[in-house]
């Protein structure tokens, strides 16, 4: 019915049937909070958007802080870690990613070490790559390139090649970032080896060679071989390489 209201831009309609539906998945939730504890923390993340869609922001709140409550009670006891289905952590992750990004990253470091066990082995490399993004956020560059490259090992085990070549890259580019060159030449050979295992001949093997290069400090190199490609990525990922460009060379004015 929300749906259905919001498709006829019935707003008043929308906004009354979203604050029923939270206070039903509230309800849900307080019934089953001793019981179930994740399952009401899923019932109250439901009942936080839909407040929110209704424009009720003092329930959203409510409902926001009885999260985080729940959520650093089931963190401590260690209900949380027992949980076994990593999809379950990953919407608890979610939750948290617009709302306190130290919490998203517990949850997606816990959901991907479950997915793993689980050999659930492209969701792990999934979920590594949201957590590189999320220490992105923070500009923790070497902890997103970590994970990044985790996230690139898992994609080869489950045999998605050119995946595990991208996040390779990614984990290069950041590793620059952080000045770990080194580790950034490391996994620009690792993403190299896994263009020429797979013949993957796309622009991604380009991109490859302007990480090796950055990462051995043939700048110019790598300067000839992005000015023809750049256009062709989109802007957050422009970004990303421009920055490595910038980074290197401020180095070098420096030197």
């Amino acid at each position: 019915m929300t749906v259905h209201f919001g498709l006829l831009n019935d707003l008043d309609n929308f906004k009354e049937f979203s604050i029923k539906t939270g206070e039903c998945y509230f309800n849900a939730g307080k019934n089953l909070q001793d019981e179930d504890p994740i399952a009401a923390l899923q019932f109250y993340i439901k009942a936080s958007n839909c407040f929110k869609e209704g424009r009720d922001k003092q329930r959203a709140n409510e409902c926001d802080s009885m999260i985080e409550s729940l959520y650093d009670s089931i963190r401590r006891d260690g209900t949380i870690d027992a949980c076994r289905d990593p999809y379950e952590l990953k919407k608890i992750g979610d939750y948290f990613a617009d709302h306190n990004i130290g919490k998203a990253i517990e949850c997606y470091e816990t959901a991907a070490e479950k997915a793993f066990e689980a050999g659930k082995l492209n969701l792990s490399g999934s979920l590594y790559g949201i957590l590189g993004e999320c220490y992105v956020m923070l500009k923790r560059y070497e902890d997103a390139a970590e994970n990044y490259a985790i996230s690139a090992r898992r994609y080869y085990e489950c045999r998605e090649f050119f995946e595990s070549a991208w996040r390779y890259c990614l984990s290069g580019f950041y590793f620059i970032l952080a000045g770990k060159m080194d580790k950034a030449s490391s996994v620009a050979s690792k993403a190299e080896s896994v263009c020429l295992e797979d013949q993957i001949n796309v622009i991604l093997n380009n991109l490859v060679l302007i990480c090796k290069f950055l990462s051995e400090g043939s700048i110019d190199e790598a300067k000839r071989i992005w000015v023809r490609i750049r256009r062709k990525f989109k802007e957050n990922y422009v970004k990303i390489i421009d920055s490595c460009f910038q980074s290197l060379d401020s180095r070098r004015v420096t030197i």
